[in-house]
């Protein structure tokens, strides 16, 4: 009996023995599994601050890009010569902490490699030549390439942005004469009308009564070959109706060429709408709204002569506009200008573009049109009238025309990754 108690003993001993060691090892596997839950959990939390510091850098960036849109559909920056810098670099906080910087940038070739890639382009100056500082009379702004750099609220993560800016299509299909009326024209004054580029100077639906009495059209010697249309119409043009080694004249008051196409009953029948929409693409409200750089009205026509390379409304539909003396407009920025009344135009003016009314047109002063005058109505008038067609064509064939509207992101130009 003795015997067996020691032993029970003896057993109830070691099994205490065995449990230590188990014990101890279980504690540091739950120690070990407890360090790698705690690491684990700040590199879990760490990847998240990084996430949160990336998409808030990211969503500034973009912020950018849409304070840029914003900035360049009110006005932008001057198309020709931007001289302010304050202009052109952008720093705004938003709401979260977050911040960005936009820069404006010449977007020709030559100035892309400062951009692209995109590595150090935001925080290093050197990299951005052209980006809002250190402007140039020849850089193109009114288009330009855009980078925002944009940054999380503790300024750790920075996101650049790049795109490209183009304008609107503001014709789709540009008139190629000089004169086009739906109406009758009849003025008494003079209409002196050029087209070196075709053979056609008067287009109208209704009748054309009179030029005036020292009215002409000319139209390309025939002894020269057929222009490009990147080329401009030589400004040696005849006084008289006689011909010069560059024009001859077709058409007077005591006879009609062949130059000149009247009483076009598919013209005359047209409807309105449908004209305006052969010429813009769209119908006058969306143009008006979407497409036009400006609008405004006949008391603000006075603005117009500081105006070039914009497509411009004037509202009214029963308005009268006078165009102010001077000249609106140039051969290397023309205009497209819509008159949503009539054009009753007294005193001296001179548009380089072209000029659509939606109305009718009175020629009381001397109107000269480098470009294409378009008439939903009839001309007439007592003045002088004198349109040069010019097709306003770069050197490349780009149509100087073509992209005058508001400005908007190029599609496909958008990059966000290093």
């Amino acid at each position: 009996m003795l015997h067996h108690l020691r032993y029970r003993r003896f057993e109830f001993s070691q099994r205490g023995a065995a449990a230590l060691p188990v014990g101890v090892l279980l504690l540091f596997i739950a120690a070990l599994v407890l360090i790698a839950v705690s690491r684990t959990t700040l590199m879990e939390q760490r990847i998240s601050g990084n996430e949160i510091r990336a998409r808030q850098a990211l969503q500034a960036g973009q912020a950018g890009i849409s304070h840029a849109m914003a900035y360049m559909k009110a006005g932008g920056i001057d198309r020709v010569s931007p001289t302010n810098q304050a202009d052109a670099i952008t720093s705004l906080t938003l709401s979260t902490g977050a911040s960005y910087q936009v820069y404006y940038c010449d977007p020709s070739p030559s100035s892309m490699p400062a951009v692209y890639p995109l590595v150090d382009a935001c925080d290093n100056q050197a990299s951005r030549p052209n980006c809002g500082a250190g402007f140039t009379a020849s850089a193109n702004y009114a288009i330009p390439l855009v980078l925002a750099c944009g940054g999380s609220d503790d300024a750790i993560a920075l996101q650049p942005v790049v795109v490209s800016f183009s304008r609107a299509t503001t014709m789709t299909d540009s008139p190629d004469n000089p004169v086009i009326s739906k109406g009758t024209l009849n003025v008494q004054g003079s209409a002196t009308v050029t087209n070196y580029f075709n053979n056609l100077t008067i287009w109208t639906g209704g009748p054309t009564e009179s030029i005036g009495n020292s009215g002409k059209t000319f139209i390309r010697n025939p002894n020269i070959p057929q222009p490009k249309m990147t080329e401009s119409p030589p400004s040696d043009i005849p006084t008289s109706c006689k011909a010069n080694d560059k024009y001859i004249c077709v058409t007077d008051k005591t006879a009609k060429g062949p130059d000149v196409i009247d009483e076009d009953l598919t013209l005359k029948n047209m409807p309105d709408e449908d004209m305006f929409r052969n010429y813009f693409g769209h119908d006058f409200v969306t143009y008006r709204d979407e497409i036009a750089t400006r609008v405004i009205t006949s008391a603000q026509a006075g603005s117009l002569v500081t105006s070039g390379g914009e497509a411009i409304v004037i509202t009214g539909s029963t308005t009268s506009v006078s165009l102010p003396n001077g000249t609106i407009g140039s051969t290397a920025n023309p205009v497209v200008l819509i008159i949503e009344g009539n054009w009753n135009q007294g005193g001296t003016t001179t548009v380089y573009g072209v000029v659509y009314v939606m109305g009718s047109m009175g020629v009381q002063g001397n109107v000269t049109v480098y470009g294409n005058v378009s008439v939903e109505g009839g001309v007439a008038g007592t003045g002088s009238l004198d349109v040069i067609y010019d097709p306003f064509a770069n050197n490349d064939g780009s149509n100087k025309l073509q992209k005058l509207g508001k400005p908007g992101i190029l599609s496909g130009s958008w990059r966000d990754w290093l």
